[in-house]
Order: C-alpha cells, then sequence, then structure tokens
C-alpha cells in the first residue's frame, strides 16, 4: 500500500513501542509500513490493504478491516500484513502463504519464501504443471501485482528478482478497477477473486495461430488468444485474459459458438460486451482484433434482433 510522502521534519518517531514498532510523537500512531496502528484506539487508521478481498463468511472476524492480529494480539503478531509464499519441498506446489511478512524476511536464507506485495489469497497461488513456474497475484491497495516464478526465488517490493532462482521470472501490474470494469455477465459475480483464481490456474499457452491473429507484432503476448498463462505482457494483454475469463464464465462460450445463432440472449450480450472490451486495445494489435471480433460482434447484434 503507497503511502503519501511527507517531510522528514515534520515527523518525530519516539523509541520503539507496541511490538517493536516507532511512534509518531505528534499524533501517537504507530508506524507498521502498510498502515498507521491507533495506540489510544486499539485499532488501525486505515482499512487492511487487502479490501474486501480476504473475508470468508464462516469467519466474522476477517471482516473488520481495522483490527490489529484478528483482534488477538496475545497470540499473533502482524508485521505488516503483506505476504509471502513457501513452495513444498519438491518445489512443485505451494505449501503455505504467510500474510504477516515483509520482503526483507520473506526473501532471507532462514525464511526461504517468495514475496508478492499485497494480499494473496490461498487460490491466487499456484503451480502449473504446464510451464514448471509458480504463478501468484497480489492485491496491493488498488494494485493487482502478477508474479511467474521458481520456488526460491527473493524479490523486492518493486517486483524484482533479486536473488535465489530467476530463471523465468516475469512480473506485471494494473489497476484493479481497470480489470473489474471489464467483467462482463456472469464474471460480474466472481469479481476480481475469481478472476485472479482463473488466472494463476491456467494451464494451457495460447498458440502461435492466436498470437499472430490477436495479438501485437512481436507476439510475445501470453494471453492473446484462447487459453494463456503467464504474466501480462502490456495493456492488450490484460485485456486478453479479463475476455477468456468472461468466455469461461459465460456459457463458456467456445470458438465454435462465435457465429451461432441460437445463443441465449444473456449469452450472446457477454459475448459482444467483452469483444468490445477487448477492441478498445489500441495500435496495431487493436487493428487486429476489430478485424476478428467486429464481423462476430456484428453477426450476434444481428441474430438477436430476430428474437
Amino acid at each position: 500500500m503507497t503511502l503519501s510522502a511527507v517531510c522528514a521534519s515534520d515527523v518525530r518517531f519516539a523509541p520503539s513501542r507496541f511490538t517493536g514498532k516507532e511512534r509518531d510523537s505528534e499524533s501517537g500512531n504507530d508506524y507498521f509500513g502498510a498502515r498507521y496502528y491507533g495506540s489510544s484506539m486499539g485499532r488501525f487508521m486505515s482499512p487492511d490493504p487487502s479490501g474486501l478481498l480476504a473475508q470468508k463468511p464462516q469467519d466474522p472476524q476477517s471482516w473488520n478491516l481495522y483490527a490489529y492480529a484478528r483482534n488477538n494480539p496475545l497470540i499473533n503478531i502482524d508485521p505488516t500484513g503483506l505476504d509471502c509464499i513457501f513452495a513444498n519441498n519438491a518445489g512443485n506446489g505451494v505449501e503455505s502463504i504467510d500474510h504477516n511478512s515483509n520482503a526483507g524476511e520473506c526473501g532471507s536464507k532462514d525464511v526461504g519464501g517468495t514475496w508478492v506485495a499485497g494480499y494473496v489469497d490461498e487460490s491466487w497461488a499456484q503451480f502449473n504443471n504446464t510451464s514448471g513456474m509458480f504463478e501468484a497475484a497480489g492485491v496491493d491497495g488498488g494494485q493487482v501485482n502478477f508474479a511467474e516464478f521458481q520456488a526460491g526465488a527473493q524479490t523486492d517490493n518493486s517486483g524484482n528478482c533479486t536473488g535465489g532462482d530467476c530463471g523465468g521470472y516475469g512480473f506485471a501490474s494494473a489497476s484493479a478497477d481497470s480489470l473489474t470494469g471489464q467483467l462482463r455477465g456472469n464474471s460480474v459475480g466472481g469479481g476480481l477473486d475469481g478472476l485472479l483464481t482463473f488466472m494463476t490456474g491456467r494451464d494451457r499457452a495460447v498458440n502461435d495461430f492466436w498470437k499472430a491473429v490477436a495479438g501485437p507484432l512481436n507476439g510475445k503476448d501470453n494471453w492473446a488468444g484462447p487459453n494463456g498463462m503467464g504474466v501480462p505482457q502490456g495493456a492488450g494483454d490484460w485485456r486478453a485474459a479479463v475476455h477468456d475469463y468472461n468466455f469461461s464464465t459465460n456459457g463458456p462460450i467456445k470458438i465454435g459458438m462465435y457465429f451461432n445463432p441460437t445463443l441465449s440472449p444473456a449469452t450472446s450480450k457477454a459475448l459482444i460486451q467483452s469483444n468490445m472490451q477487448l477492441m478498445k486495445t489500441g495500435g496495431f494489435q487493436g487493428a487486429k482484433e476489430k478485424m476478428v471480433f467486429g464481423p462476430i460482434n456484428a453477426f450476434q447484434w444481428y441474430a438477436n434482433s430476430w428474437k
């Protein structure tokens, strides 16, 4: 979570106080890195950076975004409220996610985890058997971070691989509001949670044909076409990932359905709207997508006009 910059001369920190954190002598708040803790009130001064993504209906305490350590400080601690991912001993699965870590601690030799800034739900960190890599997503305030890495890769707050096995490492970010704004039809109910679970769990790569048809000139995008996995390479790649998710939840929509006049009005509407979002991609890639999906939308609109 990004904090507003302040002049160093305007902040006076007293010696370490609650859980070893420094206290601002003017406000009386303790600095935890991601946010401030109000020592006089026993609560954080801003909500959890994860927002309404870490909440579980069966766990009422998880809905309190201002509580320190689930209101049980005798047992739990909360150094920063952010996440460290641990691979299993075989390096082919996620063993656990520490939701109370920081970049320095996570990547240390004694700990050996991989840091992804923001809240990482257990369903957003998965091992991809096709690529032999881990794929994980985190939500840090209004930003979605997506990383692909080998077991033991050491990273920093900026998403750089700084040590361990950095082979094939990739990282990208996008606006959470921008991604959720592209969801259509049944995908809206799944929200950002469903999209990130879908993206990190995808295990079939885009083939060269679809990269040529729907991707940019360099053909490097990982999501420019059906299937898709790995780190999105640009705005068009993020749009293609959401497009895939929309298609997977509505019908699901398959390639052969594009010119099917018997689709339900709801499925056809989701197909048209999702295609329109994809066609907003600029440049040569956007021009190619308009050539492919423009006629599809025209056909579906015409077919529905008779229903």
